[in-house]
């Protein structure tokens, strides 16, 4: 979108002009008086973004920076497809690799320390003491 196109003025022209260009533009098309027509309530958008921009000298040098130097990729209309051509340019997956990776690192660093021995161990003598439990709870009733 060419803001100096929409406002109609060229690309030397001062703050001032902007202003007044804009003020007459946003009158022709207000939505006020234009009722019910899409295209004015377009227009009147996009005359308003651009006195938005042209108007703040900040963004204005921005825009000036972004149209001579060209943005080299083409736009996208759909988000969906430009995040995916984006993420497909780089080579990192995260996914299941990773994954993959952190449960082997975890196995080694239990194998290093014991710990899968000490888990190993933690659930036989539990699953003993339970099965005791079971045992006696049933010896129990048979005494009686």
């Amino acid at each position: 979108m060419d803001y100096y196109k929409i406002l109609e003025v060229p690309e030397n022209t001062d703050i001032s002009e902007i202003k007044k260009k804009y003020r007459k533009l946003a009158m022709k098309y207000h939505p006020d008086r234009n009722a019910g027509d899409e295209k004015a309530a377009k227009k009147f958008r996009e005359i308003t973004e651009a006195y938005e921009v042209l108007s703040n000298e900040k963004k204005r040098k921005e825009y000036d920076c972004k149209r001579k130097n060209g943005n080299n990729q083409p736009k996208n209309k759909n988000n969906k497809e430009n995040f995916k051509s984006k993420s497909s340019q780089n080579n990192f997956t995260f996914g299941k690799e990773f994954f993959k990776s952190a449960a082997e690192m975890k196995g080694m660093f239990e194998n290093s320390f014991g710990l899968d021995k000490m888990r190993k161990n933690k659930a036989k003598s539990e699953k003993e003491s339970v099965k005791s439990r079971f045992e006696s709870f049933f010896d129990m009733k048979e005494k009686k």
